[in-house]
């Protein structure tokens, strides 16, 4: 019984560090994402970069 409650203490400790690090790295994910709406990205998608269509 009593390592059950250590255990859970350690994975609430192991929780309260993990979430606000998960949080912040799926978060600067989804600011880098040209495509979503509302984005911060320019107007041309990337795979028009790719395919030339601009290239003179």
């Amino acid at each position: 019984m009593g390592l059950a409650i250590i255990s859970l203490l350690v994975l609430l400790v192991v929780a309260i560090i993990a979430i606000p690090i998960l949080a912040r790295v799926l978060g600067e994910a989804t600011r880098r994402n040209p495509n979503r709406p509302e984005g911060e990205g320019d107007e041309t998608s990337e795979g028009d970069r790719r395919s030339g269509a601009h290239r003179e």
